[in-house]
């Protein structure tokens, strides 16, 4: 080979790397482009595909409000307005958290929409499989029917089954796209007797069955535990209206009191020393701190799981917040009633 075609060869290799390499940034920008396209169309299911995405989302938010803060702390000296800086920090909290909150409620109904319909599904493929139907042309005609959130997922299977896919990938996938512990369970039911050649009807109608129970079991357990969350609720609104009082008479007549005391040359007392904003404060920290716990435990005794009381403790602790907001907004509220 001459040194000319030597030339030549290198000068084709680096041409095709460097179209390559055009080809992989194209690809990339694209990709990028069609995230950011997935996450307006659809927030929440551009969330669910890498549940990290919401932290930063969230992380981001609590830092801009933060910011926010800080500057208007640094030009408004004294912070006369609407909040002092901690409580400021506090709605920035609350602000941070709500994406969180939103999500962990809408996938909560996602997966029991999910659960509700299943039980169905599996009868109806049972039922189907049992009437002496192959087990693709049984997938196929349940995929006409209409079983809310799974039918998508349903006719996902039929089209995979058609394609050549083995029955148990797409189960997995299945299970993959709907994760709820439910349909997990019963889709390593129906993969295990399937692959020790069990009667594949059989093994729905059983599947379909352990399902109801688990469905029914689940609703007695919300219907005997939502009572107990309503007490949370319950007692939160019972703190709040104790708060409430304590704002509009105890520290009023403190402070009147303090004010006589000093007024009349009684010495040095103790009360003279009475900090009415410190106190008011106090008042509103026990609000929030109050609304916190109750929220995550509602959502223990509810669902039980701590981190489903997120959106409660969200609502509460926003609930005290905007009474106290109220109270210093427009001191003479719910005046003529105390």
């Amino acid at each position: 080979m001459t040194m000319k075609d030597k030339e030549t060869e290198t000068g084709t290799e680096t041409e095709t790397e460097t179209e390559t390499d055009r080809l992989l940034e194209a690809l990339k920008k694209k990709r990028q482009e069609k995230a950011v396209v997935h996450f307006f169309k659809d927030p929440f299911g551009f969330v669910r595909g890498n549940p990290v995405r919401l932290a930063y989302i969230s992380a981001v938010i609590g830092a801009c409000l933060i910011l926010i803060i800080y500057l208007y702390g640094r030009a408004h000296e004294g912070w006369s307005g609407f909040v002092a800086p901690f409580d400021a920090y506090i709605l920035a909290g609350i602000a941070t958290f709500t994406p969180t909150a939103l999500y962990l409620y809408i996938e909560d109904k996602r997966v029991r929409k999910a659960n509700d319909e299943f039980p169905g599904l599996l009868r109806d493929l049972a039922q189907a499989k049992r009437a002496g139907l192959t087990l693709i042309d049984s997938v196929l005609l349940t995929s006409e029917g209409n079983y809310g959130i799974l039918t998508e997922g349903l006719r996902t299977i039929a089209y995979q089954l058609t394609w050549g896919v083995p029955f148990e990938d797409a189960l997995r996938m299945f299970a993959k796209r709907y994760p709820t512990n439910m349909i997990k369970r019963s889709v390593e039911i129906i993969i295990e007797g399937y692959r020790v050649g069990g009667d594949v009807g059989e093994i729905l109608k059983i599947a379909a069955e352990d399902v109801n129970e688990l469905r029914s079991l689940e609703r007695k357990r919300a219907s005997d535990m939502s009572p107990y969350v309503a007490i949370c609720y319950i007692t939160f609104g019972v703190f709040l209206l104790i708060l409430l009082v304590l704002y509009k008479t105890l520290i009023p007549m403190m402070t009147e009191a303090a004010k006589q005391i000093t007024g009349a040359g009684m010495g040095r007392a103790t009360i003279v020393n009475v900090d009415a904003e410190r106190m008011k404060m106090i008042l509103f920290h026990c609000g929030i701190i109050q609304g916190i716990c109750s929220g995550l435990v509602a959502g223990k005794l509810g669902e039980g799981k701590v981190i489903a009381g997120l959106k409660h403790a969200l609502l509460l602790a926003s609930g005290s917040f905007a009474l106290f907001a109220i109270l210093k907004l427009m001191p003479n509220f719910l005046q003529l009633h105390i």
